[in-house]
């Protein structure tokens, strides 16, 4: 089995939805590959911005760049976002970036350069958070939040549908974890995405997989009873992202124009 000298610590910032990815190590093939998987693990979580600071990697082999464009192209795709790249311009590492992929990716001198970038790009985002504490009103709360920014953002014909979805991710949470509880509402293009994060690990009804969340679809008996079955049929696509101190539990909704 391979190792990688390249290790990435991942900070989120659940409030602004700012996501933000810091390897460091050798960028030899083992640790694109690792660079890859941890950018991939954060998607699911529709982060509104997200960032990735190069100062502390090691390019041994300028071709490995070429994981940035790659990772950029994906988070494009499922995010609908830039990743956002930062590296001094005056150290070896910036420079090398910049000679080999610079045209390619959206590259900043710093950290704070990267998040003003990041923020003028989604402007047209709409998320809403909560930290609700679990309880007999953690699940009535949570479905007025939605249904006031289902009617806020314009979106009134998945408030039922979405409502439904976020008490059952509500319930579970209050039911299995027992631990505080965060929820996320992102509404950006033609789909809103609704998360539940909570600090427990039920391995029963959360199987996980090492690199990549698990996405359930109708039918998949591993997600659990019927209520997380339930929000398998209504959504577009659910699943599960596990991290060292936190599970995500999620779902997204197409947003069909109102008839």
């Amino acid at each position: 089995m391979s190792t990688t000298s390249l290790t990435t610590v991942t900070r989120q910032d659940l409030r602004t939805g700012v996501y933000e990815l810091r390897p460091t190590g050798s960028l030899d093939l083992s640790g694109t590959a690792a660079l890859r998987r941890s950018a991939l693990k954060v998607l699911p979580e529709q982060p509104r911005a997200l960032l990735l600071g190069l100062d502390e990697i090691d390019i041994r082999d300028p071709l490995n760049l070429a994981v940035l464009p790659s990772i950029d192209k994906r988070v494009r795709l499922d995010c609908g976002i830039r990743l956002q790249c930062y590296a001094d311009p005056a150290t070896d590492t910036g420079r090398r970036v910049r000679q080999v992929v610079g045209g390619r990716i959206a590259l900043h001198d710093d950290r704070l350069s990267a998040l003003v970038a990041a923020d003028q790009e989604t402007v047209a985002t709409q998320r809403a958070y909560r930290h609700l504490t679990p309880g007999a009103g953690a699940v009535r709360e949570a479905r007025a939040i939605t249904q006031e920014c289902c009617r806020r953002w314009g979106i009134p014909q998945i408030s039922d549908a979405a409502q439904l979805i976020v008490s059952e991710l509500i319930t579970n949470a209050v039911q299995h974890a027992q631990t505080e509880i965060d929820l996320i509402l992102t509404h950006r293009g033609p789909r809103l995405h609704l998360q539940v994060r909570d600090t427990a690990y039920a391995p029963a009804l959360f199987p996980i997989e090492p690199v990549s969340s698990l996405i359930y679809r109708v039918g998949d008996d591993r997600i659990g009873g019927r209520g997380l079955m339930l929000v398998a049929m209504l959504s577009a696509a659910c699943g599960t992202t596990v991290g060292a101190d936190a599970k995500t539990v999620w779902a997204s909704l197409r947003v069909r124009p109102e008839v």
